[in-house]
Protein backbone atom coordinates (compact mmCIF):
# COMPACT_ATOMS: atom_id res chain seq x y z
CA UNK A 1 0.00 0.00 0.00
CA UNK A 2 1.06 3.71 -0.90
CA UNK A 3 1.12 4.49 3.35
CA UNK A 4 3.91 6.12 5.03
CA UNK A 5 3.78 6.39 8.67
CA UNK A 6 5.95 9.48 10.27
CA UNK A 7 6.25 9.94 14.18
CA UNK A 8 4.37 13.28 15.34
CA UNK A 9 7.01 14.13 17.88
CA UNK A 10 7.09 18.01 18.19
CA UNK A 11 6.57 20.13 21.04
CA UNK A 12 3.34 22.20 19.26
CA UNK A 13 1.92 19.15 18.21
CA UNK A 14 2.23 17.36 22.34
CA UNK A 15 1.17 20.70 23.58
CA UNK A 16 -2.16 20.89 21.05
CA UNK A 17 -2.87 17.01 21.84
CA UNK A 18 -3.17 17.76 25.18
CA UNK A 19 -5.21 20.59 25.15
CA UNK A 20 -7.74 19.26 22.71
CA UNK A 21 -8.09 15.60 25.59
CA UNK A 22 -8.69 18.42 28.10
CA UNK A 23 -11.40 20.06 25.62
CA UNK A 24 -13.42 16.80 24.38
CA UNK A 25 -13.37 15.46 27.48
CA UNK A 26 -16.05 17.93 28.86
CA UNK A 27 -18.23 16.31 26.09
CA UNK A 28 -20.02 12.64 26.70
CA UNK A 29 -20.49 11.33 23.36
CA UNK A 30 -21.79 7.50 24.46
CA UNK A 31 -24.44 9.28 26.21
CA UNK A 32 -25.51 12.15 24.52
CA UNK A 33 -29.21 14.00 23.90
CA UNK A 34 -30.41 16.81 22.58
CA UNK A 35 -29.47 18.95 25.48
CA UNK A 36 -25.86 17.45 25.26
CA UNK A 37 -25.85 18.32 21.39
CA UNK A 38 -26.68 21.65 21.74
CA UNK A 39 -24.31 21.82 24.57
CA UNK A 40 -21.35 19.95 22.68
CA UNK A 41 -21.98 22.28 19.35
CA UNK A 42 -21.86 25.59 21.42
CA UNK A 43 -18.41 24.12 23.30
CA UNK A 44 -16.56 22.67 20.15
CA UNK A 45 -18.27 24.85 17.06
CA UNK A 46 -18.19 28.61 18.92
CA UNK A 47 -20.62 31.00 17.96
CA UNK A 48 -19.93 30.75 13.96
CA UNK A 49 -18.43 34.19 13.47
CA UNK A 50 -15.75 34.59 10.96
CA UNK A 51 -12.46 36.30 12.00
CA UNK A 52 -10.24 37.41 8.70
CA UNK A 53 -6.95 37.42 10.54
CA UNK A 54 -5.00 36.00 8.45
CA UNK A 55 -3.18 37.99 6.15
CA UNK A 56 -3.72 37.51 2.52
CA UNK A 57 -7.34 35.95 2.96
CA UNK A 58 -10.82 36.78 2.95
CA UNK A 59 -13.34 34.78 3.81
CA UNK A 60 -17.43 35.84 3.16
CA UNK A 61 -20.49 34.24 4.09
CA UNK A 62 -23.14 33.79 1.01
CA UNK A 63 -25.78 31.59 -0.24
CA UNK A 64 -24.84 28.76 -3.11
CA UNK A 65 -28.06 27.31 -4.74
CA UNK A 66 -29.84 28.55 -1.64
CA UNK A 67 -27.62 26.89 0.52
CA UNK A 68 -25.18 28.94 2.80
CA UNK A 69 -21.40 28.79 2.45
CA UNK A 70 -18.16 30.37 3.59
CA UNK A 71 -16.11 31.35 0.62
CA UNK A 72 -12.67 31.72 1.38
CA UNK A 73 -9.96 33.58 -1.17
CA UNK A 74 -6.46 34.50 -1.54
CA UNK A 75 -5.32 38.15 -2.00
CA UNK A 76 -2.26 36.86 -3.44
CA UNK A 77 -3.32 34.73 -6.85
CA UNK A 78 -6.13 32.78 -7.74
CA UNK A 79 -5.59 29.96 -9.72
CA UNK A 80 -9.26 30.02 -11.10
CA UNK A 81 -9.82 26.47 -9.42
CA UNK A 82 -11.71 25.20 -6.06
CA UNK A 83 -11.43 23.44 -2.71
CA UNK A 84 -15.19 22.22 -2.25
CA UNK A 85 -14.84 21.87 1.31
CA UNK A 86 -16.90 19.83 3.39
CA UNK A 87 -16.45 19.80 7.32
CA UNK A 88 -16.63 16.90 9.74
CA UNK A 89 -18.54 16.94 13.21
CA UNK A 90 -20.31 12.81 12.97
CA UNK A 91 -23.43 14.76 10.49
CA UNK A 92 -24.03 16.86 13.75
CA UNK A 93 -22.05 19.25 14.57
CA UNK A 94 -21.20 22.37 12.57
CA UNK A 95 -17.92 24.56 11.64
CA UNK A 96 -15.37 23.89 14.08
CA UNK A 97 -13.20 27.26 14.41
CA UNK A 98 -9.73 25.46 13.62
CA UNK A 99 -11.48 24.18 10.26
CA UNK A 100 -11.78 27.86 9.77
CA UNK A 101 -8.13 28.84 10.04
CA UNK A 102 -7.71 25.56 8.37
CA UNK A 103 -9.52 26.61 5.26
CA UNK A 104 -7.62 29.94 5.22
CA UNK A 105 -4.40 28.02 5.49
CA UNK A 106 -5.64 26.06 2.23
CA UNK A 107 -6.63 28.90 0.13
CA UNK A 108 -3.32 30.80 0.67
CA UNK A 109 -1.00 27.93 0.04
CA UNK A 110 -2.69 26.42 -2.96
CA UNK A 111 -4.31 29.79 -4.95
CA UNK A 112 -8.03 27.63 -4.88
CA UNK A 113 -11.05 29.61 -3.50
CA UNK A 114 -12.07 27.22 -0.96
CA UNK A 115 -16.21 26.85 -0.30
CA UNK A 116 -17.39 25.49 2.48
CA UNK A 117 -21.00 24.52 2.70
CA UNK A 118 -22.63 24.88 5.74
CA UNK A 119 -24.62 21.80 5.54
CA UNK A 120 -28.27 20.77 7.48
CA UNK A 121 -27.26 18.67 10.37
CA UNK A 122 -28.71 15.39 12.04
CA UNK A 123 -31.28 15.15 13.94
CA UNK A 124 -32.56 18.37 12.45
CA UNK A 125 -31.87 16.73 9.41
CA UNK A 126 -31.35 13.28 8.43
CA UNK A 127 -30.31 11.69 5.60
CA UNK A 128 -29.87 12.21 2.23
CA UNK A 129 -30.06 16.47 3.36
CA UNK A 130 -26.83 17.22 3.84
CA UNK A 131 -25.32 15.19 0.77
CA UNK A 132 -27.86 16.19 -1.79
CA UNK A 133 -27.14 20.38 -0.27
CA UNK A 134 -22.97 19.47 -1.09
CA UNK A 135 -23.81 18.34 -4.61
CA UNK A 136 -26.29 21.64 -4.99
CA UNK A 137 -23.12 23.43 -4.03
CA UNK A 138 -20.63 21.21 -6.07
CA UNK A 139 -23.45 22.01 -9.67
CA UNK A 140 -23.46 25.99 -8.11
CA UNK A 141 -19.91 26.21 -8.32
CA UNK A 142 -19.41 24.58 -11.81
CA UNK A 143 -21.82 26.90 -13.36
CA UNK A 144 -19.72 29.72 -11.85
CA UNK A 145 -16.49 29.18 -12.33
CA UNK A 146 -17.61 26.88 -16.03
CA UNK A 147 -13.30 26.12 -16.84
CA UNK A 148 -12.04 25.77 -13.26
CA UNK A 149 -11.69 22.69 -11.67
CA UNK A 150 -13.14 21.53 -8.70
CA UNK A 151 -10.97 19.37 -5.82
CA UNK A 152 -13.27 17.65 -2.95
CA UNK A 153 -11.66 18.03 0.49
CA UNK A 154 -13.28 17.23 3.79
CA UNK A 155 -12.76 16.14 7.31
CA UNK A 156 -13.76 12.96 9.25
CA UNK A 157 -17.40 12.59 8.28
CA UNK A 158 -17.11 15.71 5.41
CA UNK A 159 -14.62 13.14 4.06
CA UNK A 160 -17.09 10.73 3.73
CA UNK A 161 -19.53 12.98 2.14
CA UNK A 162 -16.63 13.63 -0.22
CA UNK A 163 -16.38 9.96 -1.27
CA UNK A 164 -20.16 9.46 -1.22
CA UNK A 165 -20.62 12.89 -3.39
CA UNK A 166 -17.65 11.58 -6.34
CA UNK A 167 -19.60 8.39 -6.23
CA UNK A 168 -22.95 10.26 -6.85
CA UNK A 169 -21.61 12.44 -9.43
CA UNK A 170 -19.81 9.52 -11.44
CA UNK A 171 -23.46 7.54 -11.40
CA UNK A 172 -25.18 10.38 -12.63
CA UNK A 173 -22.52 10.87 -15.36
CA UNK A 174 -21.52 14.51 -13.97
CA UNK A 175 -17.86 16.25 -14.52
CA UNK A 176 -15.91 14.54 -11.93
CA UNK A 177 -13.63 16.60 -9.46
CA UNK A 178 -10.17 17.07 -9.94
CA UNK A 179 -8.76 15.05 -6.56
CA UNK A 180 -9.78 14.43 -3.41
CA UNK A 181 -8.23 15.10 -0.65
CA UNK A 182 -9.70 13.22 2.85
CA UNK A 183 -8.68 13.83 6.48
CA UNK A 184 -9.42 10.79 8.47
CA UNK A 185 -12.61 9.65 6.40
CA UNK A 186 -15.47 8.49 7.96
CA UNK A 187 -16.68 6.07 5.61
CA UNK A 188 -18.74 3.02 7.22
CA UNK A 189 -22.07 3.34 8.89
CA UNK A 190 -23.40 -0.62 8.11
CA UNK A 191 -20.95 -2.24 10.47
CA UNK A 192 -19.63 -3.60 7.90
CA UNK A 193 -15.99 -2.62 8.05
CA UNK A 194 -13.12 -4.55 10.39
CA UNK A 195 -12.55 -1.51 12.27
CA UNK A 196 -10.32 -4.14 14.86
CA UNK A 197 -7.03 -3.35 12.77
CA UNK A 198 -6.61 -0.76 15.61
CA UNK A 199 -5.86 -2.27 18.72
CA UNK A 200 -5.58 1.47 20.45
CA UNK A 201 -8.63 2.35 19.40
CA UNK A 202 -10.01 2.75 22.96
CA UNK A 203 -7.39 5.87 23.04
CA UNK A 204 -8.88 8.17 20.56
CA UNK A 205 -10.26 11.16 22.18
CA UNK A 206 -11.90 12.73 19.58
CA UNK A 207 -14.32 9.86 18.22
CA UNK A 208 -15.47 7.64 20.28
CA UNK A 209 -17.04 4.16 20.63
CA UNK A 210 -20.89 5.94 21.53
CA UNK A 211 -20.60 8.30 18.82
CA UNK A 212 -21.30 6.07 16.01
CA UNK A 213 -24.55 5.04 17.05
CA UNK A 214 -25.45 8.10 17.28
CA UNK A 215 -24.66 8.87 13.87
CA UNK A 216 -26.88 5.86 12.95
CA UNK A 217 -29.70 6.72 14.68
CA UNK A 218 -30.22 10.48 14.10
CA UNK A 219 -28.24 10.70 10.79
CA UNK A 220 -29.19 7.39 8.51
CA UNK A 221 -32.72 6.93 10.60
CA UNK A 222 -34.47 4.63 8.48
CA UNK A 223 -32.20 4.94 5.48
CA UNK A 224 -30.52 2.08 4.11
CA UNK A 225 -27.03 2.26 5.66
CA UNK A 226 -25.69 -0.16 2.93
CA UNK A 227 -26.06 2.29 0.39
CA UNK A 228 -22.53 4.03 -1.02
CA UNK A 229 -24.50 7.53 -0.34
CA UNK A 230 -24.47 6.97 3.53
CA UNK A 231 -21.76 3.96 4.25
CA UNK A 232 -19.20 4.78 0.59
CA UNK A 233 -17.14 2.12 2.19
CA UNK A 234 -19.73 -0.16 -0.08
CA UNK A 235 -19.20 1.97 -3.27
CA UNK A 236 -16.60 1.69 -6.33
CA UNK A 237 -13.18 2.71 -5.28
CA UNK A 238 -12.30 2.51 -9.21
CA UNK A 239 -14.43 5.68 -10.19
CA UNK A 240 -12.28 7.74 -7.69
CA UNK A 241 -10.10 10.68 -9.14
CA UNK A 242 -6.42 10.87 -7.48
CA UNK A 243 -6.78 10.40 -3.63
CA UNK A 244 -5.26 12.43 -0.90
CA UNK A 245 -5.46 10.44 2.85
CA UNK A 246 -3.88 12.00 6.25
CA UNK A 247 -5.07 10.20 9.23
CA UNK A 248 -3.85 8.73 13.12
CA UNK A 249 -2.07 5.57 14.00
CA UNK A 250 -4.38 4.61 16.75
CA UNK A 251 -7.60 6.66 16.01
CA UNK A 252 -11.13 5.01 15.67
CA UNK A 253 -11.65 5.72 12.24
CA UNK A 254 -8.11 4.28 10.77
CA UNK A 255 -8.94 1.58 8.99
CA UNK A 256 -11.82 3.66 7.43
CA UNK A 257 -8.41 5.41 5.41
CA UNK A 258 -6.05 1.65 5.08
CA UNK A 259 -9.21 0.41 3.34
CA UNK A 260 -9.40 3.33 0.83
CA UNK A 261 -5.71 2.93 -0.13
CA UNK A 262 -5.55 -0.63 -0.55
CA UNK A 263 -8.70 -0.70 -2.94
CA UNK A 264 -7.88 1.96 -4.53
CA UNK A 265 -4.44 0.80 -5.57
CA UNK A 266 -6.28 -3.09 -6.12
CA UNK A 267 -8.50 -1.13 -8.58
CA UNK A 268 -5.04 0.94 -10.28
CA UNK A 269 -5.84 4.42 -9.14
CA UNK A 270 -3.99 6.91 -7.35
CA UNK A 271 -3.63 7.39 -3.85
CA UNK A 272 -1.75 8.92 -1.19
CA UNK A 273 -1.81 8.21 2.66
CA UNK A 274 0.12 9.94 5.30
CA UNK A 275 -0.42 8.55 8.88
CA UNK A 276 0.95 10.21 11.67
CA UNK A 277 1.68 8.82 14.94
CA UNK A 278 0.81 10.29 18.59
CA UNK A 279 -1.75 13.20 17.25
CA UNK A 280 -5.08 12.66 17.09
CA UNK A 281 -8.07 12.57 14.61
CA UNK A 282 -7.98 14.65 11.82
CA UNK A 283 -4.88 15.99 12.37
CA UNK A 284 -3.92 17.48 9.12
CA UNK A 285 -6.07 19.95 9.14
CA UNK A 286 -3.99 21.80 11.53
CA UNK A 287 -2.43 22.89 8.43
CA UNK A 288 0.63 24.60 9.32
CA UNK A 289 0.74 24.82 13.13
CA UNK A 290 2.98 22.10 13.78
CA UNK A 291 5.87 20.96 11.73
CA UNK A 292 3.94 17.40 10.81
CA UNK A 293 1.18 18.87 9.57
CA UNK A 294 2.96 21.80 7.65
CA UNK A 295 4.54 18.94 5.58
CA UNK A 296 0.99 17.08 5.09
CA UNK A 297 -0.02 20.93 3.47
CA UNK A 298 2.80 20.68 1.40
CA UNK A 299 2.11 17.55 0.24
CA UNK A 300 -1.32 18.02 -0.57
CA UNK A 301 -0.47 21.43 -2.27
CA UNK A 302 1.65 19.65 -4.36
CA UNK A 303 -0.83 16.72 -4.74
CA UNK A 304 -3.56 19.21 -6.55
CA UNK A 305 -0.74 20.19 -8.70
CA UNK A 306 0.60 17.39 -9.90
CA UNK A 307 -3.57 16.24 -10.38
CA UNK A 308 -3.93 19.27 -12.78
CA UNK A 309 -0.80 18.64 -14.61
CA UNK A 310 -2.15 14.57 -14.99
CA UNK A 311 -5.27 15.68 -16.24
CA UNK A 312 -3.59 18.36 -19.12
CA UNK A 313 -1.64 15.54 -19.97
CA UNK A 314 -5.12 13.03 -20.54
CA UNK A 315 -6.36 15.52 -22.11
CA UNK A 316 -4.13 16.06 -24.58
CA UNK A 317 -3.31 12.78 -25.19
CA UNK A 318 -6.59 12.14 -25.67
CA UNK A 319 -7.02 14.99 -28.29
Amino acid sequence: MSVEKRKASSLIMRLIVKKLKKRYSAVDFNNLDMEGLMRARRLLCGDGVIENKRKGVLTKKKQFGGVPVEVTSSLRGKTGDTILYLHGGAFVLGIFPHIRKYVQTLALRTGCTVVMPDYSLAPEHKFPKALDECETVYNYVKKLSPGGRIILAGDSAGGGLCLSLAMRLHSKGSEPPLCLILHSPFTDLSDSLDRTINEDVNNDFIVKMGLKGLVDEVYAGSADTTSYEISPYKGDYSVLPPVYIACEACESLYADSLDIDRRIEESGGIVKTAVLEGSFHTCGTLGDMTPETKRITNEISAFIVQSRAEQCDAGQEAF
